[in-house]
């Protein structure tokens, strides 16, 4: 596991932040998920970042301020966390994280609105990422795990099933879900490979084998 910030100060200039209600879509290899100092109301709220999916990754929202990259069957990569955001006050911005296309992520900071915690006012500008006074300054940290999930260990041994009255493909089959492996197939009188059942075993159901190990048969005639 390595340590990932995700509020790094980003280089763009807030002039070009302001020319839009949104930002252009930027790399996260730019600043993480962060944002320009927000100088004014003209300044957007949207900024989209292009996050670099692995293969088989996708993006999957958790919720209002948190994305996971995932993969098959949702087996978690890194998280996303939506950078916090404060007024020159010290008041606390509020801000979102949402899915808004395969490997894009846009952080909303929500100033136009004013303060929700007292009332609507306006903020002071500029507006910065980064937590408030309140409690002091904090860095965020969070894991990132970029490797695939670990395969789980290989069998150590395989305990021998019954088999009896198994075609062939069966008896195969049955033996694979064990662990094991068919071994020498050998054919009573009348009996064909095709259409043969196990009529004998040549290892006893319940024995432990090495993880792989072959188990003879031999096939009689389908009955």
């Amino acid at each position: 596991m390595t340590a990932a910030l995700l509020c790094a100060l980003v280089t763009a200039s807030s002039a070009a932040a302001e020319e839009g209600d949104s930002a252009p879509i930027r790399p996260v290899s730019e600043g993480g998920f962060s944002f320009p100092e927000i100088t004014g109301p003209t300044s957007p709220e949207e900024y989209p970042f292009h996050v670099r999916l692995g293969s088989e990754q996708s993006l999957e929202q958790v919720s209002a301020t948190l994305v996971e990259v995932v993969y098959p069957g949702h087996e978690p990569a890194f998280s996303i966390v939506a950078e916090a955001a404060h007024d020159a006050d010290g008041a606390t911005v509020p801000t979102t994280l949402s899915v808004s296309g395969p490997e894009i992520v846009t952080l909303t900071v929500h100033y136009r609105a004013g303060n929700p915690a007292a009332g609507g006012a306006p903020f002071v500008y500029p507006i910065t990422g980064g937590f408030g006074w309140e409690g002091g300054f904090h860095t965020l940290v969070v894991d990132i795990d970029n490797q695939p999930p670990e395969e789980p260990p290989a069998p150590a041994f395989c305990t021998v099933p019954s088999l009896h009255a198994l075609t062939l493909h069966a008896a195969r089959s049955r033996l694979r879900v064990a662990d094991c492996s068919l071994g020498q197939v050998r054919l009573a009188r009348g009996a064909t490979k095709g259409k043969g059942k196990v009529v004998r075993q040549f290892h006893p159901a319940g024995t432990d084998l090495a993880a792989g190990a072959p188990v003879g048969v031999k096939l009689g005639p389908a009955s």
